[in-house]
């Protein structure tokens, strides 16, 4: 199975821009509720992801929430704990499951590192989930069949 079949494409994807500062990048986590967002440069490379555990070391570590720091701190200079693995679009499928594992979403990168969408978790399972739902149908018709 091609990994495309779960792709949410990049313009689906709220991202963050490397050029934004800390306050920019808190208001699209509250806006669209999410603990984590891809960094994309103007280019359309993916340069990493941003999570909320990041800006929130970073302000402890400042102890500060002044609006002088948000307004003033690049995105690019908090130090991200943890680096999401990507994928290329030609990954296999077990390659994919073996990040989603221990990631929310795992971005999608050409050859070029030019970013092109990501696959979530949630669809994966849900897909799955689908399947299995579906085989079971299928066993439990089949076993209706032989008991005629």
């Amino acid at each position: 199975m091609n990994i495309l079949f779960f792709l949410t494409p990049k313009a689906e994807v709220v991202s963050v821009c490397d050029k934004d500062n800390l306050k920019q990048v808190l208001e699209t986590l509250e806006q669209h509720k999410f603990s984590s967002v891809p960094i994309v440069n103007e280019y359309g490379n993916y340069l990493g992801t941003v999570k909320e555990g990041d800006l929130l070391w970073y302000l402890n570590d400042k102890k500060s929430f002044d609006g002088n720091l948000l307004e003033n701190t690049n995105i690019m200079d908090i130090p991200r704990r943890l680096t999401n693995e990507t994928v290329k679009v030609d990954a296999n499928v077990v390659d994919l499951f073996h990040i989603l594992i221990s990631q929310n979403f795992v971005p999608v990168i050409d050859d070029a590192n030019i970013f092109i969408g990501i696959i979530k978790r949630r669809d994966v399972i849900s897909y799955a989930h689908k399947r299995l739902k579906e085989e079971e149908m299928q066993e439990e018709s089949s076993k209706e069949m032989f008991d005629l």
